[in-house]
């Protein structure tokens, strides 16, 4: 198969499929649709297969990404709809860059970051290239006659259908449809959308074949180790040594002493709410430091010392972390729970973990790539498990659970944050509410879903099972 048909084939397919399910349509079952057949095709191209495991790299990355971009069919979350589409743009990237050279000790923390821009400045050329290419070939003697065959043959055939229009009222409908769409105008817009995916998936399916030697690799290098010896041990000396005297004076009080709160004019909601923010920064900070100190520290006789001190320091932060996570589920018995504490607490439970595979490094011996891929390992299936987990309807649960002990019901963020994801679970909730909070939250409901009502009619491709619970549920 000649490579011009091996690549603009399955490119035009992906680009009209995405200009047919993805243009002007809800989140749905059609980001899993396309986004696999991009994959799909990235997979396809794949041609410079290395190791096993770098071989299966590239079908991982598609994998990961259609699974994520699948939970658009799940939430009808507008936050978590755009968190999707970033991933899956950050992970299709990583799958363009990868399929030419799969090695993975490229997949580091920079490689993913950049990946995006770097995908896209390698697209457009190679899109360029390929269209060049294409002209080329359109130049030729058969593709000439191609050509004179389709003048002969579009026109003719139109005549035809149009008077066979008039004999039959399938076709006479297919004719004033045709007709309706060209008279208005409205095709003009998925065309240039469909002209836009095509450019794109052109250059990232022809840059998947390109030989590796014409693609961009970075190849490991040894860092420059700017950082002295004696300012490694002193730095982190110091922040261990802080963060210990932190934890020292804060042991009476750390994870809700009552005696000590109560002794003090600070409640369980004032302690909860201060400083669980600034205790998480602390440690994602110190963990960053503890990275640098491994990559860009000097070696000296006291390189020892400074290991002790660094798996000292991740102790200490797996306990400010601990503190942290505590303190917001205090907040949470005190103010109830929203998705924004939720996420803080899933982040800390990342950052956890990526502690305990950072302490794994120090005693064995720092690689930051190996540790990334790991940490993002877990980090992705953390996120999955969010996105598939309908937790908007769990914390509209909890927080209706929570009115029977406190009398407290936050309606204005039920019925105002929330997406609709939680309509089930709270019209289910209705009946356990005394009177006037029922008719408040029923009221407020209905408010906000009058001003913005869910879609009555949607087509296979927009499927999505968090709008048809909610619709069953109202």
């Amino acid at each position: 198969m000649h490579r011009s048909t091996r690549l603009w084939a399955p490119a035009a397919a992906v680009a009209a499929l995405g200009a047919w399910v993805l243009f002007d349509a809800r989140p749905g079952l059609n980001w899993a649709i396309w986004t696999g057949a991009a994959a799909a095709g990235l997979v396809a191209l794949h041609s410079h297969i290395r190791a096993k495991w770098s071989a299966n790299s590239v079908l991982l990355l598609g994998i990961a990404a259609t699974l994520i971009a699948g939970a658009a069919a799940v939430t009808a979350s507008n936050v978590l709809h755009a968190v999707i589409v970033a991933s899956v743009l950050v992970l299709l990237a990583m799958q363009m860059l990868l399929s030419v050279d799969p090695s993975r000790s490229r997949v580091t923390a920079r490689f993913a970051i950049t990946a995006p821009p770097v995908a896209l400045f390698n697209a457009v050329p190679c899109a360029l290239r390929c269209a060049a290419e294409a002209t080329e070939q359109i130049r030729s003697t058969r593709a000439r006659a191609w050509i004179r065959g389709l003048a002969l043959t579009i026109p003719v055939s139109i005549v035809f259908a149009l008077l066979l229009a008039e004999a039959d009222p399938t076709l006479a409908q297919w004719r004033d449809v045709i007709d309706a769409v060209v008279s208005n105008w409205a095709f003009l817009p998925r065309i240039v959308f469909f002209a836009a995916l095509l450019g794109l998936v052109v250059g990232a399916y022809g840059y998947a074949l390109t030989t590796p030697a014409n693609a961009s690799s970075t190849e490991p290098r040894e860092p420059v180790r700017w950082l002295g010896a004696t300012e490694r041990v002193m730095l982190l000396a110091a922040v261990t040594a802080l963060l210990w005297l932190f934890l020292a004076l804060q042991l009476g009080y750390l994870f809700g002493s009552l005696p000590r709160l109560q002794a003090s004019t600070m409640t369980f909601a004032e302690y909860a709410r201060r400083g669980f923010g600034e205790l998480t920064i602390v440690a994602s900070a110190s963990a960053v430091l503890i990275l640098l100190s491994e990559q860009y520290g000097q070696r000296d006789r006291n390189a020892r010392l400074a290991r002790g001190l660094a798996l000292s320091l991740i102790v200490a932060d797996v306990l400010v972390l601990g503190s942290a996570f505590h303190r917001v589920l205090l907040y949470e018995v005190a103010y109830g729970f929203t998705t924004a504490r939720l996420y803080a607490q899933v982040y800390m439970l990342v950052v956890a973990t990526a502690l305990a595979l950072l302490a794994l490094e120090v005693v064995r011996g720092l690689d930051t790539g190996r540790l990334f891929r790991r940490a993002a390992i877990v980090a992705v299936a953390l996120f999955v498990g969010l996105l598939y987990w309908n937790h908007e309807s769990w914390i509209a649960h909890r927080n209706i659970e929570r009115f029977a002990s406190t009398g407290k019901l936050d309606v204005a963020y039920l019925t105002g944050e929330l997406s609709a994801d939680a309509i089930p679970a709270i019209v289910d909730a209705l009946t356990l509410l005394p009177e006037p909070t029922r008719t408040e939250l029923r009221n407020a409901m209905q408010q906000r879903y009058a001003t913005h009502p869910l879609p009555a009619t949607e087509r296979w491709f927009e499927w999505n099972l968090s709008r048809i619970r909610a619709k069953a549920a109202f």
